[in-house]
């Protein structure tokens, strides 16, 4: 199987996937908005948890030389791509609450940030397949997804931060802890590569 042929295999199983799932539970559990509400939620601590394995992987590579951060970093595109099959999958819940619940309105301008981090998802996702990265160019490829992978992590991680004394009790504390875990790491291999950038200069 051609890399590109995996990569459509994968973002296709992963929305399917997600969305017969979602299907599936809104038939046996009804489809009150509570529900959907639900699966809202859901779908996007998935999709979170999947993202911040791709956050993590090279750096977790390079502090720690196992064969399970080979298997991740090498396996990183396949994730990304999964993460955006799961929040495509969010999205069709999105609108088809629209569509059932009167009182819940949705308009492209009220809702400019999440159509923007939608839009870096999809253009992160083509450039995935080599035709459209080659057009790009390996610069201008690199500056998307180091870019639009810290632009979306940290939308997401405003989701799930706390706005007020209120919220802390409906915080998922697990997804909070493994996104300061994940930046704990990309910090402490950030500056342990500037480290030996030095040490190897100044032996230079």
């Amino acid at each position: 199987m051609t890399n590109d042929r995996r990569t459509l295999v994968q973002f296709l199983a992963s929305t399917t996937f997600v969305a017969l799932a979602c299907v599936a539970y809104l038939a046996t559990a009804g489809l009150a908005d509570d529900n959907i509400r639900l699966l809202l939620r859901l779908t996007a601590r998935l999709a979170f948890v999947v993202l911040l394995l791709v956050f993590i992987a090279r750096p977790l590579r390079d502090l720690i030389k196992t064969p399970l951060t080979l298997a991740l970093l090498k396996n990183r595109k396949q994730f990304g791509v999964t993460f955006a099959g799961i929040h495509t999958a969010h999205m069709t819940l999105i609108f088809y609450r629209a569509q059932q619940v009167p009182d819940f309105e949705f308009s492209l301008a009220s809702n400019l940030p999440g159509m923007a981090t939608y839009v870096v998802i999809y253009l992160m996702l083509i450039t995935s397949f080599s035709g459209p990265a080659k057009a790009i160019g390996p610069k201008a490829w690199r500056i998307l997804h180091k870019t639009g992978l810290f632009l979306i992590t940290a939308v997401f991680a405003q989701t799930q931060l706390p706005r007020s004394m209120d919220d802390f009790a409906d915080v998922n504390w697990g997804l909070v802890g493994f996104l300061l875990f994940a930046l704990l790491v990309r910090a402490t291999a950030y500056f342990g590569n500037r480290k030996k950038a030095g040490e190897q200069q100044s032996l230079l």
